[in-house]
């Protein structure tokens, strides 16, 4: 490497170098002991550590799987990926492809779909 960019290496770096460096130096703080009017804190069992952090989302995991494979399940509905393919459906709509639907008569007909006026 040539000199120059041995600099723009370290100018490049510093801003990173220094950010660490504030990092470090206001972590000291956060590790102080528990105040004396305060109560000790109780350690906490690993398993319950574990049931509590990994338990939980857990839980909440197997609800939500449930609240969206269940209604499918129950009408005996496959869940397969690619399995089903819906019809295509317009609903509330004519059972007719866009080319079946009536043209307009005259200029007072409504027949025809989306119109507009100036």
């Amino acid at each position: 490497m040539t000199s120059t960019a041995v600099r723009r290496l370290i100018a490049a770096a510093a801003p990173a170098g220094l950010a660490v460096a504030a990092i470090l130096a206001t972590a000291g703080p956060a590790s102080a002991d528990t105040p004396e009017g305060w109560p000790q804190e109780e350690s906490i069992d690993f398993v319950h550590m574990i049931l509590l952090l990994g338990g939980i989302p857990v839980l909440v995991f197997v609800v939500l799987f449930a609240l969206v494979y269940a209604p499918a399940l129950a009408r005996g509905e496959s869940v397969k990926p690619g399995e089903q393919l819906p019809e295509s459906q317009w609903l509330g709509g004519p059972r007719k492809s866009g080319g079946e639907l009536a043209a307009p008569d005259g200029d007072d007909s409504k027949a025809g779909g989306a119109g507009g006026t100036w």
